[in-house]
């Protein structure tokens, strides 16, 4: 097993941490993703990956970004989601970072138009969003050990 793979299951482990405490309260712990970066940053100085710093730490713009669109937006994406995909980034790369976010959207988008289509939601209603990132995570973890295992 790569140290890439391990650091990818450790963002798996880390989002699902995340997503039970999201799902419950809407809410997620400072210690969990401050926990799980420490850890990402010590690994990106002491494990190497193959990968350089730049595309590791790239990997934290997308959660970046959505951490200043909740600020811009006044709550309308949580602040946790951001933090949650930051941490993320800094453990898998920009390049995995931006893959898991569409793929997170996609799921999402779909859960909350299927649940608005058949009456349980309404349109401005908000979902948790960290479960989706978990199974994103998990989704692509998955995908690359069928992948390792084929070559």
């Amino acid at each position: 097993m790569s140290e890439y793979t391990v650091r990818l299951a450790a963002g798996c482990v880390f989002l699902w941490t995340a997503a039970l405490p999201d799902l419950r309260e809407h809410r997620i712990p400072v210690r969990i993703p401050a926990l799980f970066a420490a850890a990402a940053l010590a690994a990106d100085l002491f494990v190497p990956t193959g990968m350089s710093r730049i595309e590791l730490w790239a990997g934290a713009l997308p959660g970046a970004v959505f951490w200043l669109l909740s600020f811009l937006l006044k709550g309308k994406i949580g602040e946790g989601d951001g933090i949650c995909l930051l941490v993320s980034g800094l453990l898998s790369g920009l390049t995995f970072a931006v893959l898991l976010t569409e793929i997170a959207l996609l799921m999402a988008a779909a859960a909350g138009g299927t649940a608005v289509w058949a009456k349980r939601r309404k349109a401005g209603d908000k979902i948790p969003f960290i479960p989706f990132l978990a199974a994103a995570q998990s989704l692509l973890l998955a995908a690359q050990a069928v992948m390792a295992v084929r070559s």
